[in-house]
C-alpha cells in the first residue's frame, strides 16, 4: 500500500516538474562533487574504493547509506534528492548514470593503485566544481603526457595502450588524414610522441606543399593566413623569406589605386590600422615620421 501511494506521489511531482518546463533529465542519479567535496571537505576515497585491478569503483548504496539516512524497503520524495524521476520509475536505477568514456579509451590500462599519491583533480580537471554527473571530464592525451613526458614517469606507448605502438598508426590515421591532419597538429601534443614535431613537418612540407597552397595562394590569400598565426608559417620558413621576398615584389594591396593618395582614408593607412604589424616586415616607424613630417592629409567628403 505504501508503495503505491510513493508511486502516485511521484507520478504527480513528475507532471508538477513537467508542466512547469522543468529541463528534461537525462541521467538516472544526480550527484554534485562540489557539495561533497568543497562543502563537507570529502575526499574521493571516502566514496569510491580502487579494486584488485586498479579500477575505481563507483559507491554503492550502502557507501550512501554511511551519510544519508536511506529507507530502501520504504522510498519516499527524499530520494528525489539523489535519484532522478527517471530513476524512480524505473525501480531507482542508476545506470547510464555517467557520461560514456571516448573512443580513444578502448585501448587504455589505467590504474588508480599505481596513481594513489597523485591527486584527483590532476587528472579529472574542475571535479570540485561539477555539480551533475554530466559535467566530468576524462583526461586527455595532454593531461597524461603532464607527467608522463620520460622522465617524471615513462612516455612509452605500451605504459598505458594495449594495442598502440610507434610504429604503428592509430585509428585516425586512416582516409585522407594527410589532407586534414595540419588543423589536429596545432591544438594535439601527442604528434610528439611518434614524430619529432618540428623537424618532421619540415622534411615534408619543404618538398610537398600544404593543401591551402593553390595557384593564387602567393597573390591573394598568404598575407591573412600570416596575419592570424605567423607561427605555423615558421615551420618551413623563416622571418627572413617575407623580407627577402617582399623588398623586391610589393604585396598586391600596394597595386590600390588610392594606397598613397593624400587623403585621411587612404589605402595604406587602413592597412596601417589593421595590422601595423605587417608593415614593419619591409618598413619601420622612421619610414612613417619621413613622410607625414611634410604631408597634409585632407579629408574626402
Amino acid at each position: 500500500m505504501k508503495k503505491t501511494k510513493t508511486f502516485y506521489l511521484l507520478s504527480i511531482l513528475f507532471f508538477i516538474f513537467s508542466i512547469a518546463g522543468c529541463k528534461k533529465e537525462d541521467t538516472y542519479l544526480k550527484f554534485n562533487h562540489q557539495l561533497h567535496i568543497v562543502d563537507n571537505e570529502m575526499s574521493c576515497s571516502d566514496c569510491h574504493e580502487i579494486s584488485k585491478d586498479g579500477s575505481m569503483g563507483n559507491p554503492s548504496m550502502d557507501k550512501c547509506a554511511e551519510c544519508h539516512d536511506i529507507d530502501v524497503d520504504n522510498p519516499s520524495e527524499d530520494c528525489l534528492q539523489c535519484h532522478s524521476l527517471k530513476s524512480a520509475q524505473n525501480d531507482y536505477t542508476v545506470e547510464e548514470s555517467t557520461p560514456e568514456k571516448p573512443k580513444s579509451y578502448a585501448d587504455v590500462t589505467f590504474s588508480h593503485e599505481v596513481h594513489e599519491g597523485i591527486d584527483c583533480d590532476t587528472c579529472h580537471k574542475g571535479m570540485d566544481k561539477d555539480e551533475t554527473l554530466k559535467e566530468i571530464q576524462w583526461p586527455t592525451m595532454t593531461t597524461c603526457q603532464q607527467c608522463h613526458n620520460g622522465e617524471d614517469a615513462p612516455k612509452e606507448c605500451d605504459t598505458c595502450h594495449s594495442r598502440l605502438r610507434k610504429n604503428v598508426p592509430p585509428p585516425s590515421h586512416k582516409g585522407d588524414w594527410i589532407e586534414h591532419h595540419g588543423f589536429d597538429s596545432r591544438f594535439e601534443k601527442s604528434c610528439n610522441y611518434c614524430h619529432d614535431s618540428k623537424q618532421f613537418c619540415q622534411d615534408c612540407h619543404q618538398t610537398r606543399k600544404p593543401k591551402d597552397h593553390i595557384f593564387n595562394w602567393k597573390t591573394t590569400l598568404h598575407g591573412e593566413e600570416a596575419t592570424h598565426d605567423r607561427r605555423l608559417c615558421a615551420v618551413c620558413h623563416p622571418a627572413s623569406y617575407c623580407s627577402d621576398c617582399h623588398r623586391s615584389q610589393k604585396p598586391v594591396s600596394h597595386a590600390r589605386a588610392d594606397w598613397m593618395a593624400y587623403t585621411r582614408e587612404n589605402g595604406h593607412a587602413e592597412a596601417a590600422k589593421y595590422n601595423f604589424r605587417s608593415c614593419n616586415v619591409c618598413h619601420t616607424t622612421a619610414d612613417c615620421n619621413e613622410c607625414h613630417q611634410n604631408v597634409i592629409l585632407r579629408r574626402t567628403r
